[in-house]
């Protein structure tokens, strides 16, 4: 497997370049509520949905504001191995296709999350899927992944859209959904599920009434 390799450099190299990025092909960045207390002494996955090619843009945008850990984030290795320059922004890879690779990369996962100075992004449908798509792909590799644990760790579904409103470019709109305790989820996989998929509907209806807390992209 390839891990992280975080530098500073690749940081103030990329950021400024997805801002600008983000703001030219996005109007909005909204929140339809507010990003949950994480306590200091808790491990944390963030677990979006998986919806377009922009969804590490987005992860990376919206989480540095509200987090101050390290961004690990799971890419599938075919993927990261063409965009290298990723791992330098904290992604490490995956390779469903190798047990070998997916017991390595349970393991490494493990030792970020016992780090409290980290934090994990998956994506549990494993590959891109349209929001709109009844039933979603929810795989059992998170569950496999989080037994491997041994600290007290929480994990936070998230929701992302891309809404098209009256404007040229579309918006990208997010909720938060319940904040699960690791340790409980691990006998109780079907409880995350399901609020994963309702977080999702909650979006949907919030990005229909415009119902937002908070716009992110600054003037």
């Amino acid at each position: 497997m390839i891990k992280a390799d975080h530098k500073k450099y690749a940081r103030w190299l990329f950021i400024p370049y997805m801002n600008n990025l983000l703001r030219k092909n996005f109007s909005h960045f909204y929140l339809v509520n507010d990003f949950p207390e994480i306590p200091v002494d808790q491990g944390l996955i963030i677990t979006p949905n998986h919806i377009s090619w922009w969804d590490g843009f987005f992860a990376e945008y919206l989480f540095k504001k509200f987090l101050n850990r390290k961004l690990h984030i799971m890419m599938l290795e075919e993927q990261l191995k063409r965009f290298w320059f990723f791992k330098k922004l904290g992604a490490y890879s995956i390779n469903p296709d190798s047990p070998r690779s997916i017991i390595e990369t349970a393991n490494y996962t493990r030792q970020i999350v016992n780090s409290r100075e980290n934090f994990v992004v998956t994506y549990p449908q494993g590959e891109i899927e349209s929001f709109e798509k009844r039933p979603l792909t929810l795989k059992k590799g998170l569950n496999y992944f989080i037994k491997r644990i041994e600290k007290d760790f929480l994990l936070l579904p998230v929701g992302f859209k891309i809404h098209y409103y009256n404007e040229k470019y579309p918006s990208i709109i997010c909720r938060f959904g319940l904040l699960f305790e690791g340790k409980r989820t691990v006998d109780a996989y079907p409880f995350y599920e399901a609020a994963f998929m309702t977080n999702l509907d909650m979006l949907s209806k919030a990005a229909e009434e415009k119902s937002f807390v908070k716009y992110l992209f600054a003037k």
